[in-house]
């Protein structure tokens, strides 16, 4: 398993060459004491979109989980899925979107974290928002 950041480099490039993944905003590796992590921020900043690009990452991870947190301020919630790279590389991929009362995750209190089935990100990928 990769545990310098030159492996860990190597590992998501090779992932990112392999795939063809949705844009990221931020990718962050580190090879700490608490063991070797990719992170990547998705650009997206709507529900659907957000969904979508995380289920496309889903795709190509094993031991995929899916969470919900919102943030200590409550102002948004992220949306991340989890899992390993080929070889066993943790990688988290997550977005967030504005906290609305009666949108996604309204129901959790700032600094909640709850799991959520993979199932739940294919539902909030169809929903179309309706302007009147």
């Amino acid at each position: 398993m990769a545990t310098t950041t030159i492996e860990l480099l190597d590992a998501i490039h090779t992932h990112l060459a392999d795939f063809e993944l949705p844009d990221m905003w931020l990718l962050q590796v580190a090879a700490s004491q608490l063991g070797p992590q990719v992170n990547v921020q998705l650009t997206n900043r709507e529900a659907p979109e957000i969904a979508d690009a995380l289920l496309a990452w889903a795709d190509t991870l094993d031991a995929v989980a899916v969470e919900s947190w919102r943030v200590p301020s409550g102002e948004s919630v992220h949306l991340s899925v989890t899992g390993q790279l080929p070889g066993g590389v943790s990688i988290k991929v997550y977005g967030f979107l504005p906290f609305r009362e009666s949108g996604f995750g309204g129901d959790l209190e700032p600094n909640a974290i709850t799991t959520i089935p993979l199932q739940t990100l294919r539902h909030l990928s169809a929903i179309v928002e309706v302007t009147v």
